[in-house]
């Protein structure tokens, strides 16, 4: 491996893990850019909690990334997850339309350069690719499934 793919990888590590620190910062200037109203502040501590453990993960994977490529392939699709999730409220729950201009893409520069740089340490194995890919794919009528089951077993 390369000194400037290594070098390249361990900058994408640092600049992704402030990028998700930044939500948990900037929700206090801008809540309606990060968070969804009603505001309920367990669910926004839970959050917080997700992305600052997966920037901490980030910063531990500094010092190897070649062997610790795993983490990258992870978290970028994690932030994917949390993408296409915000997407489905922006979409079907009338959330605030600034989420499009704020946390859609940044969650969406995250995940694509942690799996960019995954794909760079390491060649994903064919079948894990199509099991993200259908994962991905499937996640919007997942939720909406999810959505339905909500409403009918647990909202009155």
């Amino acid at each position: 491996m390369s000194t400037g793919t290594l070098r390249e990888a361990r900058f994408v590590a640092v600049v992704s893990a402030v990028l998700l620190l930044m939500p948990m910062l900037l929700s206090f200037v801008f809540p309606t850019a990060f968070l969804i109203a009603p505001y309920h502040r367990v669910y926004e501590r839970m959050l917080a909690a997700v992305l600052g453990a997966l920037a901490l993960a980030l910063l531990l994977v500094v010092r190897d990334p070649i062997r610790n490529a795993g983490v990258f392939a992870v978290i970028g699709l994690t932030a994917g997850t949390l993408d296409a999730a915000t997407i489905y409220s922006l979409i079907f729950d009338g959330v605030d339309p600034s989420h499009w201009f704020v946390q859609v893409p940044l969650l969406g520069a995250v995940a694509a350069a942690l799996v960019v740089t995954y794909m760079r340490l390491r060649r994903p194995h064919p079948v894990v690719l199509r099991i993200v890919v259908a994962a991905v794919l499937l996640l919007p009528a997942l939720l909406f499934i999810h959505d339905k089951l909500y409403r009918a077993l647990v909202q009155p």
